[in-house]
């Protein structure tokens, strides 16, 4: 039997829910940071979502409303407490864990800082931990390692191969994983990097002024950029990288045909990469990419389906050089 494969998709508004069921999700991830925490401790300097300010719901009544319609619509919450803490914040994060946790539509928090870890265990917290991509989890090990702090679902790294993939389940199947289905990619390596993951500018009573984060694409992204630029033989060669390739990946970013692969594993579910503004389309495109896989097909005609779905929904052309997990 194939995998139907759950649809994992970022959401951050009541009005988004009804059009992201429609396109083919099944499950929902975002963020709540209140106001009064985002003002003690700004996103600028101590991250308390790396989904940035504006990708958050900030009200509570907003945020409980979306999570009751979701449930109303049959899919489940994860929340995202992705940062990094300091201590004299986990008072403050845990009872903040605990209310969000209290509705009955979230079914867990995605979670990558131990010592936050060790806390929820500490506490016999009862949902579901799902590990970030921030955890950096390339091995079995690994796995492992978080398994034995409660996780029961693992978001795995987009810098891995599906072999690597493959082997990681297979070591342990009684976990449920994730991976990007579609959605921005990075040559980074999310748990090693510092990127506030925000676009707004961060203005509080004028004491932050102008900072944003594609000025840090600008200063550290571009340094990648500018590796390429200075050794195109090699990245044409290696990669199939040409000069703009890379800014491109950071808006799509695809893993449809690596679907074919994964087919038979039950335990896994597909990311949609999005924050601030959730890509119906993105979803509509991995639903009927795993739609495809449910009929008797070849890899080659699948491959070609994938392309033409993408170029058809106006996502783009595929050239094989936007792909996850190469």
């Amino acid at each position: 039997m194939v995998n139907a494969f759950n649809i994992t998709s970022g959401f951050n508004s009541l009005e988004s829910i009804f059009k992201i069921k429609e396109a083919g999700a099944t499950e929902l991830y975002g963020g709540f940071l209140p106001k009064e925490l985002d003002r003690k401790w700004p996103i600028a300097f101590n991250i308390l979502n790396r989904r940035g300010e504006e990708a958050n719901f900030s009200n509570w009544n907003e945020f409980e409303k979306a999570v009751n319609q979701a449930r109303k619509y049959n899919l489940p919450v994860y929340a995202t407490f992705n940062g990094l803490y300091i201590e004299k914040q986990y008072k403050s994060i845990l009872s903040l864990i605990n209310e969000i946790s209290s509705l009955k539509g979230i079914k867990g928090i995605i979670v990558n800082d131990i010592s936050l870890l060790l806390l929820l265990k500490e506490q016999k917290y009862k949902k579901e931990i799902a590990i970030s991509t921030g955890g950096t989890t390339f091995n079995a090990d690994t796995v492992q390692f978080y398994k034995n702090l409660g996780a029961k679902r693992i978001i795995l790294d987009r810098q891995l191969t599906i072999e690597d993939i493959i082997k990681i389940i297979k070591a342990d199947d009684s976990l449920h994983y994730e991976i990007f289905g579609f959605g921005g990619g990075c040559f980074f390596i999310d748990g090693f990097c510092s990127s506030f993951h925000c676009t707004e500018n961060l203005n509080y009573e004028n004491k932050i002024i102008e900072t944003y984060n594609t000025k840090q694409m600008n200063f550290g992204c571009n340094l990648v950029l500018k590796n390429i630029i200075d050794n195109t033989n090699y990245y044409k060669s290696k990669y199939k990288l040409d000069n703009n390739i890379f800014i491109k990946n950071f808006y799509h970013c695809c893993n449809l045909c690596n679907f074919y692969e994964l087919k038979n594993f039950k335990n896994i579910s597909l990311k949609i990469v999005n924050r601030k503004n959730p890509r119906q389309s993105f979803v509509k495109v991995v639903k009927l990419a795993t739609d495809k896989l449910q009929k008797k097909i070849s890899k080659t005609e699948y491959i070609k389906y994938c392309k033409k779905i993408l170029k058809e929904n106006n996502i783009f052309e595929c050239k094989g050089n936007n792909c996850y997990y190469t």
